[in-house]
């Protein structure tokens, strides 16, 4: 079960490649970004010991349980509402980043509302399912997208187009002391195992026991992450233009070609698995704040009763902020509020390992 801890980790990484995240590390590349990116396995280590090693001591529990068992019921609902918010708004940047990347690429003769509302619907469904079969569905996505995520990674690499020029130019610039939004865009490939606050209950003891072996893998895979989606759009498109493009990753991809393969342009490959990464990343973060509002609605007196309505009425509400969104704002607007969220989540993530050392305080 172990693997399903790397799974969680693996599709925050691999969304992180093709969010705004990524475009602001680029966008930031002479204010310090090569160093954050160096410098972030010392934050990222620190953030998974504390994270994982909480959720190894509370086997087969999520946290919701723990924080009604230790917490009052009203500071209970407080802090699973904030960090539902959290999550509602990581998924929400997910589908309204996927949605103007596909109009842009793919389809942009189509409305951006009805992209949102096929999408919503194959979300609804994935996210009511139960949480072992969240993982299942991951695993499944995983095995067949990876293959041709490594094709895309070799391909770029080793294309004539990949100019070493424009890297060694890049890496020039690695004094530069790195401004805070670069630390906090480098800090968010790590937070995969954030979403444990819910899968947790799917793993018992004997399942689950990270070592220092797994938390090396976990760092190492995160860091060359980083510097993938950091150098291979550098050395396809260039450095000195490369924030002046929206989407980095995808532009980057389209400048492949694969003559002798049955799709020539490597671009429609990688929409591909950023259309199963995007769903996969929605389908995470939504299902949590699902979970936690069904641990909240349940009580002793009505933990028999249907509470259909009641998540209909959640579910309801996602659909009607996201369709309202896609149609208010645009793509600055976008990578404005992504770069503003993502530097938020630094201090929330120590907050909450604060908060995990005070419940395993009290739960001794």
């Amino acid at each position: 079960m172990k693997r399903y801890v790397f799974y969680l980790i693996i599709v925050n990484m691999l969304w992180y490649s093709i969010s705004a995240g990524h475009k602001v590390l680029l966008d930031l590349r002479e204010q310090g970004s090569l160093l954050s990116i160096v410098l972030s396995p010392l934050f990222g280590f620190m953030f998974l010991i504390g994270w994982i090693h909480f959720f190894q001591t509370i086997p087969g529990k999520d946290l919701p349980d723990q924080l009604l068992k230790y917490f009052p019921k009203w500071l209970t609902r407080t802090i699973l509402g904030i960090i539902s918010i959290m999550w509602f708004f990581a998924g929400l940047i997910s589908l309204i980043s996927f949605v103007f990347t596909l109009k842009r690429f793919l389809t942009p003769e189509t409305p951006a509302i009805f992209i949102t509302i096929i999408f919503l619907t194959f979300i609804t469904f994935g996210i009511l399912l139960r949480t072992k079969s969240i993982l299942y569905t991951i695993e499944i996505v995983l095995l067949i997208t990876f293959p041709f995520l490594i094709l895309l990674i070799l391909k770029a690499l080793t294309s004539s187009e990949f100019e070493l020029d424009f890297v060694k130019e890049a890496v020039m610039h690695i004094n530069h002391f790195p401004s805070f939004s670069a630390i906090a865009n480098s800090f968010y490939v790590y937070l995969g195992v954030s979403n444990l606050i819910i899968f947790n209950n799917q793993f018992q003891q004997h399942d689950f026991t990270f070592k220092w072996k797994d938390y090396l893998i976990a760092v190492l895979l995160c860091l060359g992450t980083l510097f993938v989606s950091f150098f291979i759009p550098i050395g396809l498109l260039g450095y000195e233009n490369i924030d002046t493009i929206p989407y980095p990753m995808m532009t980057a991809s389209d400048t492949l070609r694969m003559p002798l393969g049955i799709i020539e342009r490597v671009l429609y490959i990688a929409l591909t698995v950023s259309i199963f990464t995007t769903f996969l990343s929605i389908l995470v973060h939504w299902h949590v704040v699902v979970q936690i509002a069904k641990k909240l609605i349940m009580t002793k007196k009505n933990i028999h009763q249907p509470i259909n309505w009641l998540l209909g009425l959640i579910i309801g509400t996602f659909w009607i902020i996201s369709i309202y969104l896609i149609n208010v704002i645009n793509e600055y607007q976008l990578i404005t509020f992504s770069k503003l969220f993502n530097n938020m989540l630094p201090f929330f993530f120590f907050t909450m390992i604060l908060l995990f050392q005070y419940l395993k305080r009290r739960a001794r």
